[in-house]
């Protein structure tokens, strides 16, 4: 089994002057895009200094569900 892709985004909780849209399915839909790849996704507040992570890990293997 070979060493998964580690994906960790974070942001410092200010936002953004502009909203999107919400046509990218938020967090629901990267949970079910990473899994269908065989992987997880994490996603919350940062433990420490406000802000939001998410976090996914990705085999590379090339085997989907």
């Amino acid at each position: 089994m070979s060493t998964p892709l580690e994906l960790e985004i974070t942001d410092d909780g200010h936002g953004v002057s502009t909203p999107g849209d919400g046509s990218g399915q938020g967090l629901v839909g990267m949970r079910e895009r990473v899994w269908l790849y065989g992987g997880a996704l994490e996603a919350g507040p940062c433990a420490q200094g406000g802000g939001f992570r998410v976090r996914a890990s990705l085999p590379l293997d090339g085997e989907a569900l």
